[in-house]
């Protein structure tokens, strides 16, 4: 089969060294992201404990993070973590360790605004009467408000995994060998990009399609407001 001079070759996604790098690939992909889940996780729920804080150069730092790590280009911010931040501290990081860095300091800026929301979705009236019950801020956040904003966030957290799966194919470009990285360099071998890349696209939507059902889920057993 042809098309404008083309001649196809399907068996080219169906053999064993294809099937390999996606494995590994796809190892890798969910290796940083679930790493730069768990750093995106941490960062943003400090910046919005931060951002709720009445100090104002906390609140005021954390507010600048959340606005710079979501203005500016992922790529960007790659590039210069493992490029340029060895220069300035002189830590050398390699690619892996550089891409799970960036992607975790990214997606904390948009895990703050997740829990601020959830925080601020606990109406007062439960921080009123942990007051009249005697429990400190502190007791109250920990206790009441938390344990239920963290509930409501669930679903958004599942969202930005996706996310983070999605956007660690960037991460090819310092040469961490994620799915795009190996099918890149299978193309490169084989010259087949039509066939490659195509493929590459349909097992992106394989593994990201599940992950929606079960965040759409989540969002009907955990919703953001009740």
């Amino acid at each position: 089969m042809t098309s404008v001079g083309y001649q196809f070759d399907w068996g080219v996604v169906f053999n064993r060294d294809t099937a390999t790098i996606a494995i590994s690939g796809i190892e890798y992909t969910f290796s940083v992201s679930a790493l730069s889940l768990a750093i995106g996780t941490a960062i943003g729920l400090v910046l919005a404990l931060s951002r709720g804080t009445r100090r104002f150069p906390i609140a005021q730092m954390a507010y600048v993070y959340t606005e710079f790590f979501r203005t500016t280009p992922l790529l960007v911010q790659i590039i210069w973590i493992f490029y340029v931040m060895p220069l300035l501290v002189g830590i050398n990081l390699n690619a892996v360790e550089a891409g799970i860095l960036a992607l975790g300091l990214n997606s904390g800026a948009f895990f703050a605004e997740t829990f601020r929301a959830g925080i601020e979705s606990i109406g007062p009236g439960q921080r009123d009467a942990a007051s009249v019950l005697g429990l400190s801020r502190v007791q109250s956040l920990r206790h009441i408000v938390l344990p239920q904003a963290l509930r409501r966030v669930v679903a958004p957290t599942g969202s930005q995994f996706i996310s983070l799966v999605k956007d660690s194919s960037i991460l090819s470009v310092i040469g961490v060998t994620e799915l795009l990285y190996q099918f890149q360099s299978q193309v490169s071998a084989t010259f087949r990009p039509l066939e490659l890349y195509t493929a590459l696209a349909v097992l992106y939507f394989a593994l990201t399609y599940p992950l929606s059902l079960v965040v759409s889920g989540l969002e009907r057993r955990f919703p953001m407001a009740t």
